[in-house]
């Protein structure tokens, strides 16, 4: 259906989280905190493109935060909008209302110290980052349990919330590593299995194919690495775990990646894993030829390729268990990688990809290998990265590579599906 690039299974409930269009504050560098205030008027002209695509999805609830920059946006997409409290931004105490620079030259050590010391309050009088998690993780989780199976939600909110929610997804180890959620971006998180997942982060396709925060960091220099994941494959539709096995795509494979092709456009430097699925999606986007690199495969399952989920479960049922419940991180099918091997491989292979200043270096590669990466940034230390949903075929991973490591600007956005019957 028109709008819903990956509908739901049984049983996944999804929240669609929409940071609120651009404020006026956000023009003037003012920190609003729970204080209102206006949307600028580029804010206002972006709600007509966020309008229009929201309009097809179908959700069975929008929720917004009570000030106005938000309600505003979830008002450009439903009719209906729910007010709650719970999802207003971060209480700023006394900075509210203050220049970021302000702040930062009358408060630069306790800001430094309500940022490395969660438990402090911003502002003396407002809230600390652990009680702004607390209380946004206490929101998104009410919700799921109040969801039923196969609901979608959109909840409008804010920056700040939505780094409380993020938290859970993808903390870093010594700081952040992903980006602030842009003006009107959309992150999905799937629960399924009981437990929330990260399916789609800063989603910003409906203001253009290359989003503004990307090119911000083209602009100021920096390294800026797309992951893209292969089309699909029937092995994908039968639910079979591929790993290394050499697949190619299938008629709607192909049809993704001509549709990543045109909406993307073809670059100068792209790599891929040399497994059909992969160069062939890579051939789409590139314009000399793919580069190939067996580094850049998918996990090897060992004697699991080729089976499906149930195939696995009744034939390995104890190392499924030790591996997905116990958190040990065993080879793959008897004979095939560790997690840690595949992340560790994948890191490698990123480390030392080329750059061309001021265009972006591809990488086509799969799922799980992309995953593995993604949670190697963070603080996530199982044997799975379950906190993250695997990326959708041919969604794409923005990294970009800063003096202060990587970073993560979005994660497994895939708007240009949405155009696919």
């Amino acid at each position: 259906m028109k709008g819903q690039p990956y509908p739901p299974r049984f049983d996944r409930k999804e929240i669609v989280f929409v940071r609120h269009a651009e404020s006026q504050a956000n023009v003037d560098g003012i920190w609003n905190g729970q204080t209102d205030g206006p949307l600028s008027d580029h804010g206002v002209d972006t709600l007509d493109a966020l309008g229009r695509r929201l309009s097809d999805w179908e959700f069975d609830a929008v929720i917004s935060s009570p000030l106005q920059r938000a309600r505003l946006t979830a008002e450009s997409f439903s009719e209906e909008v729910v007010i709650d409290d719970r999802f207003m931004e971060i209480n700023m105490g006394e900075w509210e209302g203050k220049h970021f620079t302000e702040v930062q030259e009358q408060h630069g050590d306790e800001l430094k110290a309500a940022l490395e010391d969660r438990s402090i309050p911003f502002g003396g009088t407002g809230e600390s980052l652990d009680q702004a998690t607390k209380r946004a993780l206490g929101a998104v989780d009410e919700l799921f349990a109040k969801m039923g199976d196969n609901e979608r939600v959109a909840v409008v909110t804010h920056g700040g919330f939505m780094q409380s929610v993020l938290h859970r997804h993808m903390a870093g180890v010594k700081g952040r590593v992903h980006s602030f959620t842009s003006n009107t971006g959309i992150t999905r998180i799937y629960h399924q299995f009981g437990h929330p997942r990260l399916a789609v982060f800063n989603d910003t396709g409906h203001l253009g194919p290359v989003s503004k925060l990307v090119q911000s960091y083209l602009d100021d220099g920096d390294d800026v690495i797309a992951l893209i994941r292969h089309g699909r494959t029937e092995a994908n539709v039968r639910g079979m775990w591929q790993g290394q096995g050499d697949w190619g795509l299938d008629e709607v494979g192909l049809r993704q990646a001509e549709s990543l092709g045109k909406a993307y456009g073809q670059h100068d430097l792209v790599y891929s894993s040399p497994l059909k699925r992969a160069f062939s999606t890579a051939q789409q986007v590139s314009l000399n030829g793919p580069i190939p690199d067996e580094d850049f495969m998918e996990v090897n399952m060992g004697e699991w390729e080729g089976l499906t989920t149930q195939e696995i479960h009744e034939r390995f049922p104890g190392e499924m268990e030790k591996i997905f419940r116990d958190g040990e991180d065993l080879p793959r099918g008897k004979t095939g990688e560790t997690w840690t091997q595949l992340a560790t491989r994948f890191g490698s292979a990123i480390d030392r990809v080329e750059h061309r200043e001021g265009s972006q270096t591809l990488v086509v590669a799969h799922g799980g290998a992309i995953r593995s990466y993604i949670s190697s940034l963070t603080k996530t230390t199982d044997t799975h990265a379950e906190s993250l949903f695997t990326p959708a075929n041919t969604s794409v991973t923005h990294i970009a590579r800063t003096d202060s490591g990587p970073q993560i600007l979005d994660y497994a956005v895939a708007t240009h599906l949405e155009d696919l019957e």
